[in-house]
């Protein structure tokens, strides 16, 4: 089992001295901006229970000690964050900003004139369902629209890219938004439950990204879609993100976010915003 890694003594004191879910609190603020209330305290034990075994530590103090002392993104603390964040989703969350991405974004977007492709960003993406509902949603316009997609979609968790990345989905998670004609149409029997295609898996690049973090937002964004993720930030980090969002829209750009979620801009439809010029 490892060891505490040489860190800073104010990490080494943190561990130390703080009990297990206060580390895991500071942990994911410090890592990915994720705010954590005391009344989630459970799932200490629900969510890294499960991770300790599987990578032998003795406890899940023990874990949770060696995953706190690593820096983001390596081997332990990215278990952590990856047990510790909500990958709630599913195909075309939320029917009326899907219905209003195909009758309002989609036809502002087919009528501009470009030449450049059509770039789109889904931030926090989790296991990839909605990057998907993009592909889907442009193929059903026509082969011409899916070639003109430039679709980029990150998450903070690699484990959960990596699934995306293979496209394969439960007939549980297939069933959740999907009707049996989109079900035929766009994705193949397989071992696991269903496997989307081959098209659609390669209109999407996949790729770790923090939104807190230094690297820069995908730039010159048409859409930015960031969905039921900013409630988990706190009042400041929330803020600094949309800023950021928007900004990395071209003026005119579309930014979808959460049905529950508000934030600055011109409202062109529940979730849907527009970035001023």
């Amino acid at each position: 089992m490892q060891t505490l890694r040489t860190v800073s003594r104010a990490v080494r004191r943190m561990v130390e001295s703080a009990d297990g879910w206060s580390l895991v609190q500071r942990f994911m603020l410090r890592a990915c901006g994720v705010v954590m209330s005391d009344e989630q305290r459970y799932l200490l034990d629900a969510r890294l229970g499960p991770v300790a075994r599987q990578h032998g530590f003795a406890s899940v103090r023990a874990f949770v000690e060696s995953a706190c002392a690593e820096r983001p993104g390596e081997p332990y603390a990215r278990w952590l964050v990856e047990a510790m964040t909500t990958h709630e989703t599913f195909f075309f969350r939320d029917a009326a900003f899907w219905r209003a991405f195909d009758t309002i974004v989609l036809p502002r977007l087919f009528t501009r004139e470009r030449t450049a492709p059509v770039r789109i960003w889904s931030a926090a993406c989790s296991t990839g369902q909605e990057a998907y509902s993009v592909a889907m949603a442009f193929a059903e316009h026509g082969a011409a629209a899916l070639d003109a997609l430039e679709l980029v979609a990150t998450d903070v968790a690699e484990p959960s890219l990596e699934r995306a990345r293979e496209g394969v989905f439960s007939a549980l998670e297939v069933s959740r938004g999907l009707g049996a004609d989109r079900l035929a149409r766009h994705f193949e029997p397989c071992e696991g439950g269903y496997r989307i295609k081959e098209r659609l898996r390669r209109a999407v690049r996949w790729e770790v990204h923090n939104l807190l973090g230094s690297a820069p937002y995908p730039p010159r964004q048409d859409v930015v879609l960031c969905r039921n993720v900013l409630i988990y930030f706190g009042d400041r980090d929330r803020a600094e993100v949309v800023r950021r969002l928007f900004d990395a829209g071209v003026p005119g750009a579309f930014v979808g976010v959460g049905s529950t979620e508000v934030v600055k801009g011109r409202a062109i439809a529940p979730g849907w915003f527009v970035r001023e010029s």
